[in-house]
C-alpha cells in the first residue's frame, strides 16, 4: 500500500495582484504619513488656530508675531486714553503715562510653543486640537499701580457724595432731629476692571463707572431717647492752673418714648428734613449766671499785722515778708483743695529773692535766709480763722512773738514745719495779699453760704513761766555791777477758742488748739572784781544793759484771762 500524495494549493493570479496592491498602498500611506508627520513637526511657523487676544497669528513667524503685537498694542497704546465718567464728572487715564508695558516677546514665545512641547503624540494632539478648536492666549501687560490708583482715588473723592446720618441737635431751648440722606460712591473695583479691559483690548473711549448707593443707618429710637432724656445739671466751677473755669448748667429734658418712636417712623423715608421734637425742659437749681454772679463776691475775712524796717535786719525782714506775700497773692483754691504754705512760697533761698534776717532756730535767735516769713504765715492764719476755713496743720512758735496775739501765730520752716488749711466751702476762694506802709494784710474772697454767720476768736491764758535767769561771773566788772547780755521772755500757755454765731446767736464755742510758748533765758553778767577803797561812799550803779547779739522780739503784754480783745470777722 502506498502513501497518498499531498498537493499544494497555489494562489491564483488575481489574488496575487490584490495582495501586492495592498502592500504597495500600505507602503505609500506609511510613507505619506511619515512625511506628513515630519513636515508638520518641523513646521517653522505658528500652528493654525492660535490667537493672541483677538489677533489670529496662525502661520506667522516669531518675528511676524512680535511685529503684529507691537503694531496693534505697544504703538497703538501710546495714543489711547481711557475716560472714566460719573454723571459728567470724568477722570482721564492716559496709557502713555502709567508706565504701560505689553509682554510681546513672551506672548509670541507662548504662541510658538503651541504644539512644540511633549512627545510626538502630545505634540500632534495639541496641533490637531489647535487646528480644530483654536487656542487663545493672553497678551500679558504691566503698569504702575500707584499711578492708576491715584487716578481712581482722585476720581472717587471728586464724585463721592457722603452719606449723612441722622443728627440730634440738643440746645438750651429746643431739641431737633435732622433726617439724613443716602450717599453714593463709584465702585473702585469696577473702575479698575474697566481700565484693565481697555488695556487688554487696547481700546480707548469713555466709560460709565458703576455707582454704589450708601444708605444711612437706621435711626435707633432707644439711642435717640437716651440722648434726650436727662436730669438737670447745676453749673459748677473748677480751678485749673490757678484759673477758675465755670462749667455751664444743663437743662433737664423729658420726652414720651412712644411719641418719639411715632415721629421717627413717620419720617423714616424723608431726606434732609429737620424735625422739632416735643421736649419738656426743666430748670437746674444753680444756673451759670448765678455762679458767675457769686464768684468771689464776698470778703470772708481780712487780717493785717505791722512790721518795722528800721535797721538792716528789719529791712531784710521786710523784704522777706514782701517776697513771701507776693507768692501767695492771687492764689485760688477750689472747693476741697488744701493750701500748703511751703509748697506755695517755696524754698527760702537767696535765689528766690529772700534775704538774711533773724529767726528762731533750735531755741536760739540766729541769722537765717528768710527770717520774717513766719509773720506772713501767722497773718494768713489769722485770716483763715476768721474766714472759718478748716485748719489742717499749724504749729505755734517756740517763743512768744509780738506782731500777732499769742495763740494766733503759725510757725513755718521749709521741709520741717508747714501751715496748711483746706477750702471747706462749696465755692472757690481767692487769697489777696497787700504789703504797704510796713503793714502786711491778707483778704480772703469767696462766697458767703450763710450771710448771717460771724466768727469771734478768743485767746485765754491758762499758765505762764517766768524767764529763767542765768548769771555769769565777770572778773572785769566790779562787785555790784551787772550787765544784761540777753533779755529773756516769759513762757505762756494759751488756749484759743472759735465762737460761731448765726444772726447774733451762738451756735458753737469750741477750743481749737492750745499754744505753749517756752520761756527764753535771761543772761546777766555780774562783777567779781573787788572795788578800790575810796574816801567817799557812792551809790552802786544800776545794771547796764548791752545789746545782745540777737534781736529778740519785744515781750507781749498779757492779762490773766483774755490776751487780746475779741476779734470778729467781717
Amino acid at each position: 500500500m502506498t502513501d497518498p500524495v499531498v498537493q499544494k494549493k497555489s494562489l491564483n493570479p488575481k489574488t496575487k495582484i490584490i495582495l501586492i496592491s495592498l502592500l504597495v498602498l500600505i507602503s505609500v500611506c506609511l510613507f505619506v504619513s511619515v512625511f506628513f508627520i515630519y513636515s508638520t513637526l518641523s513646521y517653522d511657523r505658528v500652528y493654525k488656530g492660535v490667537f493672541i487676544n483677538d489677533i489670529n497669528i496662525s502661520q506667522m513667524t516669531f518675528n511676524d508675531v512680535c511685529d503684529s503685537l507691537k503694531l496693534n498694542y505697544a504703538e497703538k497704546s501710546k495714543n489711547l486714553k481711557i475716560v472714566l465718567n460719573d454723571n459728567g464728572v470724568t477722570a482721564e487715564v492716559d496709557l502713555s503715562k502709567i508706565d504701560l508695558k505689553y509682554e510681546i516677546e513672551e506672548a509670541a514665545q507662548k504662541a510658538f510653543d503651541v504644539g512644540r512641547k511633549g512627545n510626538i503624540f502630545a505634540r500632534l494632539s495639541e496641533i490637531l486640537k489647535s487646528s480644530r478648536e483654536g487656542v487663545r492666549l493672553n497678551l500679558d501687560y504691566s503698569y504702575n499701580p500707584d499711578k492708576v490708583n491715584e487716578i481712581i482715588d482722585d476720581f472717587y473723592s471728586r464724585t463721592l457724595v457722603s452719606v449723612k446720618e441722622a443728627n440730634l441737635s440738643v440746645q438750651d431751648n429746643k431739641v431737633s432731629l435732622t433726617i439724613g440722606h443716602p450717599g453714593k460712591a463709584i465702585d473702585k473695583e469696577k473702575a479698575l476692571e474697566i481700565i484693565n479691559n481697555s488695556i487688554k483690548t487696547c481700546t480707548g473711549g469713555t466709560f460709565d463707572v458703576p455707582v454704589t448707593t450708601i444708605m444711612p443707618k437706621a435711626i435707633d429710637v432707644d439711642d435717640i431717647y437716651n440722648q434726650i432724656a436727662a436730669e438737670p445739671v447745676d453749673a459748677t466751677v473748677t480751678v485749673e492752673n490757678n484759673n477758675v473755669k465755670v462749667i455751664p448748667h444743663e437743662f433737664g429734658r423729658e420726652i414720651s418714648k412712644s411719641e418719639l418712636e411715632g415721629i421717627i417712623k413717620e419720617n423714616e423715608n424723608s431726606i434732609d428734613k429737620e424735625i422739632l421734637l416735643p421736649v419738656k425742659f426743666t430748670q437746674p437749681k444753680i444756673t451759670t449766671d448765678e455762679v458767675n454772679s457769686k464768684l468771689f463776691k464776698d470778703v470772708l475775712a481780712t487780717s493785717s499785722t505791722s512790721f518795722s524796717t528800721s535797721g538792716q535786719n528789719n529791712y531784710n525782714r521786710g523784704v522777706n515778708i514782701g517776697v513771701a506775700a507776693s507768692k501767695i497773692n492771687g492764689k485760688i483754691l477750689a472747693p476741697g483743695e488744701v493750701f500748703s504754705f511751703n509748697n506755695v512760697v517755696g524754698p527760702r533761698t537767696v535765689g528766690n529773692g529772700f534775704k538774711i534776717a533773724k529767726e528762731y532756730v533750735n531755741g536760739k535767735i540766729v541769722d537765717g535766709v528768710g527770717g520774717g516769713v513766719c509773720q506772713v504765715s501767722s497773718t494768713l492764719y489769722s485770716a483763715v480763722l476768721f474766714a472759718d476755713l478748716e485748719t489742717i496743720e499749724r504749729q505755734n512758735h517756740m517763743f512768744t512773738v509780738s506782731y500777732i496775739p499769742l495763740g494766733r501765730d503759725a510757725a513755718v520752716a521749709y521741709n520741717e514745719l508747714d501751715f496748711k488749711f483746706k477750702n471747706n466751702t462749696n465755692w472757690p476762694v481767692k487769697i489777696v495779699s497787700n504789703v504797704k506802709n510796713n503793714t502786711i494784710s491778707f483778704t480772703i474772697y469767696g462766697t458767703k453760704e450763710e450771710p448771717g454767720k460771724t466768727i469771734e476768736i478768743k485767746h485765754v491764758q491758762v499758765g505762764s513761766k517766768p524767764s529763767p535767769v542765768k548769771y555769769i561771773d565777770d572778773p572785769n566788772l566790779e562787785e555790784g555791777q551787772t550787765v544784761v547780755v540777753q533779755s529773756g521772755y516769759t513762757g505762756y500757755t494759751v488756749d484759743t477758742y472759735k465762737i460761731v454765731k448765726i444772726n447774733g446767736n451762738i451756735v458753737s464755742n469750741d477750743k481749737i488748739h492750745r499754744s505753749t510758748y517756752v520761756p527764753y533765758e535771761t543772761i546777766i553778767k555780774r562783777g567779781t572784781k573787788k572795788a578800790a577803797k575810796a574816801t567817799e561812799t557812792h551809790s552802786p550803779a544800776p545794771p547796764t544793759a548791752i545789746s545782745p547779739t540777737s534781736e529778740p522780739t519785744p515781750q507781749p503784754t498779757l492779762s490773766n484771762e483774755i490776751i487780746d480783745e475779741t476779734l470778729v470777722s467781717e
